[in-house]
Order: C-alpha cells, then sequence, then structure tokens
C-alpha cells in the first residue's frame, strides 16, 4: 500500500515539473509563428525570407520575398557566345607602299544577333613612336584610309578593335602589319643610265667614233708613205738636165712613195668595223631573262606562298617585296637576286622590327625556265637553322 502511495506521489512531482517547460514552448512557438508547410523537420530544402532577419517590421513572416537576381552591368552582354568577331582584315593595297600613298583598310565582322556594331581603328608605328594610338574613336564605318607621310616610313602595324552597339568594352580584336618604304633617287637614276648605256644605237655609235679614231690614228701611223705634193704639181725634169751624180737604177724606182692608196683602204676596214659592233649588245640583252613585274611564288609540301610578290629588274639584278602566306598567317618580305639568260636566284626574308613581326625566316630560291614554265628548288631557314627544303614553282601575272 505504501509503495502505491509513494509511486502516485512521483508522478504528480513529474508532472509538474514538465508543466513550465510545455507552457515555455508554447510561447515560443506563438512568438515565431507557425510553419504554413506544416512539420519541415526531415526536410533538406529549405526558403529563407528576406524579411527573417529584419526584426519586427509589422510585415507578417509567412510573405514570401521575390527571389533575388543576378546584378548585371548596365550596357553589358549576359553571354560571351553572342560577342562581336572578326573574320578578316585588309588593305587595298599590299605591303610595302611609298609613303604619300592612301591605304584604305576594310574590316569583315559580325555577331549572332546581327546587332549593329562598332569599329576603332588604332596604328603603331615610326609616326607615334612605337605607341598603339587610337586613329578614329569608336564608329560606325567598318573602313578607314590611312594617309601615309614620310614619318611613316619603317614597319607599321594596324590594329582593328569592334564590338556590338550597347556594350562597354571591345569584343574582339586584329592587327596586322605593314611597311612603308622609300626607293632612293639615285637608284632610279643609276637604273635609267644603265638602260641608256645598254641601248644598241647608243652602243653602235660608241662603236663608230672608237673605230673612227682608231681609223684616223691607223691613217697616220706611217705619213712617210705619202707624198708630200700631187704629182701633177711637181716640177719635171728632162733627161739632160738630171743630176748624173745619181746612178740610174733598174728596175722600179725604190724611191718613190707607195701609190696604194692607204687610207682609203684603212677607212674601208674601219667601216666594216662599225657593222658588227652592235651585235654583242643586241646579244647580250637577248641571253637576260625578263622577270620585271608580279609573280605567285609556290614552296611544294610547305603550304606557303608569296603572293603577291613583286619583282623590279636593273639589267642582270633584281629585288623584290612582297608577303609570305603560311596557314593565317601573313608576313611581309623582302628579297634580292640575279637572273641571266633562262635562271633567276633569289633570296627572300621576313622583315622584322622591335614593335612589329618577330619572326626570323628567310628562304633562298633557285629556278629555271623550261619551255615557258618557270620552277626549280628551295631552302628555308628560321634564323641559321634549316627547318625545310623541296620543289618550288613560280608563276607570273599578265601584264
Amino acid at each position: 500500500m505504501k509503495c502505491k502511495i509513494l509511486s502516485l506521489y512521483i508522478a504528480v512531482l513529474f508532472c509538474l515539473m514538465t508543466l513550465p517547460f510545455l507552457v515555455g514552448s508554447t510561447a515560443l512557438g506563438a512568438g515565431c509563428g507557425t510553419n504554413p508547410l506544416g512539420d519541415t523537420s526531415g526536410d533538406t530544402d529549405f526558403y529563407v525570407s528576406k524579411n527573417q532577419n529584419q526584426g519586427g517590421s509589422g510585415i507578417s513572416p509567412s510573405v514570401p520575398s521575390a527571389p533575388a537576381k543576378a546584378a548585371v552591368t548596365l550596357g553589358s552582354v549576359a553571354t560571351a557566345d553572342k560577342n562581336a568577331t572578326i573574320q578578316s582584315i585588309n588593305p587595298d593595297k599590299s605591303s610595302p607602299q611609298s609613303p604619300g600613298e592612301a591605304i584604305t583598310w576594310k574590316v569583315e565582322a559580325s555577331n549572332p544577333d546581327n546587332v549593329l556594331m562598332l569599329y576603332n581603328f588604332r596604328l603603331m608605328g615610326p609616326s607615334t613612336d612605337g605607341q598603339l594610338i587610337d586613329k578614329t574613336g569608336w564608329i560606325a564605318e567598318s573602313s578607314w584610309t590611312w594617309n601615309t607621310t614620310e614619318a611613316d616610313v619603317g614597319e607599321n602595324q594596324i590594329e582593328v578593335r569592334v564590338m556590338r552597339n550597347g556594350s562597354v568594352a571591345s569584343e574582339d580584336s586584329n592587327a596586322q602589319n605593314y611597311a612603308i618604304v622609300v626607293v632612293s633617287h639615285n637608284e632610279d637614276e643609276a637604273a635609267a643610265e644603265a638602260a641608256v648605256d645598254v641601248t644598241p644605237g647608243a652602243a653602235a655609235a660608241n662603236a663608230s667614233e672608237s673605230t673612227s679614231n682608231t681609223a684616223s690614228t691607223d691613217v697616220n701611223a706611217h705619213p712617210e708613205s705619202k707624198t708630200s705634193d700631187p704629182i701633177s704639181n711637181r716640177p719635171r725634169v728632162a733627161p739632160d738636165e738630171r743630176n748624173r751624180e745619181v746612178p740610174a737604177i733598174s728596175g722600179p724606182n725604190m724611191k718613190m712613195p707607195d701609190p696604194t692608196p692607204k687610207p682609203l683602204a684603212q677607212q674601208s676596214g674601219a667601216q666594216e668595223l662599225v657593222e658588227p659592233a652592235s651585235v654583242p649588245v643586241e646579244s647580250q640583252e637577248s641571253e637576260i631573262m625578263e622577270v620585271e613585274g608580279k609573280w605567285t611564288v609556290k614552296l611544294e609540301n610547305a603550304g606557303i606562298t608569296l603572293n603577291p610578290f613583286r619583282l623590279i629588274q636593273t639589267g642582270d639584278s633584281v629585288m623584290g617585296m612582297g608577303t609570305l602566306n603560311e596557314q593565317n598567317t601573313k608576313l611581309d618580305v623582302s628579297a634580292k637576286g640575279s637572273v641571266s639568260k633562262n635562271s633567276m636566284s633569289l633570296d627572300v626574308w621576313t622583315i622584322t622590327s622591335e614593335y612589329g613581326n618577330k619572326i626570323d625566316k628567310s628562304i633562298e630560291l633557285e629556278l629555271v625556265k623550261v619551255d615557258r614554265v618557270i620552277s626549280g628548288s628551295y631552302e628555308m631557314y628560321s634564323g641559321e637553322d634549316l627547318i625545310g627544303k623541296g620543289n618550288a614553282t613560280a608563276t607570273r601575272f599578265a601584264s
């Protein structure tokens, strides 16, 4: 009996001790509100209201806020795959050119949504002290004309940037090297003089003058062979008036001058020398192959072409300039060499500069003309190292 009363007493005491905790939990639950989703203790996904940490603001905590969006810079584009891209940049005249030429640069660019694009042209070279200078600002025109001057002589670099209208920064860029060179007037005068010297008429005149002087010298070489006066003007002496002291000599008088008209014979010989004098000059001209003009040279099995490739010829000397095309790379090149009757040797090298191209390549070409086809071999070097060799063919553009 005492045990039952003791157990009942302990149960009542336990209930009295747990009552404050139940009351406190109910009060706390009323203060924080009820969860409209019910019991979410087993859920792993949860939602946080933007007003949860704002304290008592009079706004019901059960009202969800709108989901937040990522901040986007004004004028920027959300996806990079819609950026404008440059396909090509091309001048209307191949490098190199002389100062004073107006060179127009044309850009081909696009974007997936066909949005209006803006272009920015920049120049770096001798006239800018090696600094990249903005020449146009952002314009809607996809072309720009570069009016070159003496200050641009040397290696230059043209850079183009493009972006869509509304963007805040450039989305693509491309650059290309370009050379401005000055042809020496002394070289032009020397070439003109060389052309005059090899003219057949001039050579014949020089030969005629030379042979005439020679003939004149030969005529006066033996003055004792001529009579000082014509025979008709000499006094006649009768046989009985002759000087008896002079013994009579039978046969021809050996003291008489030779009656053969030597000057006439030598003059005739001089005339004969004038005619063949022009033959060696004409023959020499015919032995030199004419190569001046625009060419395309293809290096077999190397994927390299020289196109366009312009040659300037002075006699048997030749110099040139053009563009070396290798896959997507274009490099300006210069050339120098010699030409004979049916062959041509050229040394071609890339133009390098401090602010432009850094690729140092050179090509040695040996070409021979056979039945209107010009072909041969090449050796290509990177610096001093041989990096390739093979066959080469050259084609000349119709003038």
